[in-house]
């Protein structure tokens, strides 16, 4: 209880602090963020569209490919859940170039918490080619062996480069074994990107952000969706 109240106390601060998730998918991951701009995903409110799809796949799935990781909500998100609160063991690649404008990311790598996962975090932009700055999801899944066979999780969230990930991912993409959760940054780019996953008939959902009773609508430059791919029926 003590420690419940503390939290709370710490929602005020205007600096990053150690905070638990108390409510949604990400229910009592441990994580170091700025509550100034953090209180949804305290509250598990911050893209809550996805709230379904995350309590069901990750889970599953035995790595993660966090592509554009910012502040690590979800990287240590996907740890703590699909570790199963640090009883089993994964694997998380997160992706952002700037990674060490990001305490919030590189602190809690090392937590106790997280003892059960393997995280990296490469300071690189994520493309269509491979090149000094820039890598492939494909090249980044064929140097770590240890993934081979895995059930994976792919999370997007590249400001509208969405499809040069995607091409960057052809090999990954034909496994479906592995499961996609692409934001997509303004409604002009939806066919683009929906039409790499009809190509390999792969079923698909597009979410788009309601806005959360009382709270309203998240504050975004634009407005965002989300492709989440489904496990293929049986005819």
């Amino acid at each position: 209880m003590l420690g419940l109240t503390l939290d709370m106390f710490k929602l005020f601060s205007k600096k990053p602090e150690i905070l638990r998730i108390l409510r949604g998918p990400f229910k009592g991951a441990k994580m170091f963020l700025n509550p100034v701009h953090s209180k949804r995903m305290v509250f598990g409110l911050y893209e809550h569209t996805l709230n379904d799809w995350l309590k069901a796949i990750p889970p599953t799935k035995d790595f993660a490919f966090d592509v554009g990781a910012n502040t690590g909500y979800n990287t240590y998100g996907l740890a703590h859940l699909m570790s199963h609160t640090n009883t089993r063991s994964v694997n998380i690649v997160a992706f952002e170039p700037e990674a060490n404008r990001y305490p919030e990311l590189t602190t809690p790598k090392n937590w106790d918490e997280y003892s059960r996962t393997k995280i990296e975090i490469i300071s690189m932009f994520v493309g269509a080619v491979n090149d000094e700055k820039t890598v492939t999801l494909d090249a980044s899944f064929n140097v770590r062996p240890d993934l081979a066979g895995k059930k994976g999780l792919i999370k997007i969230d590249v400001e509208g480069a969405e499809v040069e990930v995607l091409k960057g991912a052809t090999k990954l993409l034909q496994n479906p074994d592995h499961d996609w959760m692409v934001e997509i940054h303004g409604e002009h780019l939806i066919p683009e990107v929906a039409q790499v996953f009809c190509e390999l008939d792969r079923p698909f959902l597009i979410r788009d952000l309601p806005p959360v009773p009382l709270l309203g609508k998240e504050h975004r430059h634009l407005c965002c969706y989300w492709l989440v791919t489904m496990e293929k029926q049986s005819a």
